[in-house]
């Protein structure tokens, strides 16, 4: 009943007896009665056929959080809930961290971050000791580190070539060669897949190294922070879940379509 070119990114926004999937409508009703100004009709549209794409593809049922930063409408409160569950690990912003509209939140390498109130050794159902992995979707790369945790220096991925990139390794296991998370404008993620194997991926390009896991930290995980470092990135959304290698090429053309149509 379209015509030709026509996409489900492009619709008005729902009409008459449609409705969304029940998920994303529960991010909407915790959206509302916290009194947060919501996407456009146009953007809900897309987030519902991001996450209904995420149920499809396996993906979001392995995951524990997902939060997804970049929104318009300068709807910066409502990107700080965590879509698997409204209702808990809201992320909290550390000293403001600059919102982006379409963009998500950007540090300033000193000093901002964000504190994503998900601890895994406590609240982890998906992501546990030896399958596990986390997710950077970038707007713009910048400098220092992706992600990491407060207190030390376990958790981390940072921007460069290096063997210090963990998962669930301590604070100083290192991989068995080194990786580079370039300045390419992409998802950069980490995969453990067991006692002693770890996957890195710069969208879709990756490598496997050895390195052995030690426990799950019992702390918060925080964003555009690791230990005393901060980055300079801007995240447009972050996941935490299970090890997604069989679900990841599809976990990052979904977000390139939902990403490429703001």
């Amino acid at each position: 009943m379209y015509g030709y070119g026509y996409s489900l990114y492009n619709r008005l926004p729902f009409i008459g007896g449609e409705s969304f999937n029940s998920e994303y409508q529960a991010i909407l009703d915790k959206a509302t009665a916290l009194g947060y100004t919501l996407p456009s009709d146009a953007v809900k549209l897309k987030q519902n056929t991001l996450l209904t794409s995420l149920k499809a593809s396996g993906v979001w049922a392995k995951l524990d959080v997902f939060y997804v930063f970049a929104v318009d409408n300068n709807a910066s409160a409502f990107a700080t809930l965590n879509w698997k569950n409204p209702n808990a690990n809201q992320s909290t912003l550390v000293s403001s961290p600059t919102f982006v509209n379409n963009g998500g939140f950007q540090g300033n390498g000193t000093s901002s971050c964000i504190n994503t109130n998900f601890n895994p050794a406590t609240q982890g159902v998906n992501y546990t000791l030896n399958d596990a992995s986390r997710y950077f979707f970038s707007h713009a790369v910048g400098t220092g580190r992706f992600d990491g945790v407060d207190a030390t220096n376990s958790n981390s991925i940072t921007r460069g070539n290096i063997t210090s990139h963990r998962i669930n390794s301590g604070t100083t296991g290192t991989l068995s060669g080194m990786f580079d998370y370039t300045t390419a404008v992409n998802t950069k993620s980490i995969h453990r897949t067991s006692s002693t194997s770890v996957t890195l991926y710069n969208s879709t390009t990756g490598s496997t190294f050895i390195q052995a896991s030690t426990s799950v930290l019992s702390v918060n995980q925080f964003i555009l922070k690791g230990f005393t470092t901060f980055g300079s990135h801007t995240c447009a959304a972050y996941a935490m879940g299970a090890s997604l290698i069989a679900e990841h090429s599809a976990f990052i053309a979904d977000w390139n379509t939902y990403k490429n149509s703001l």
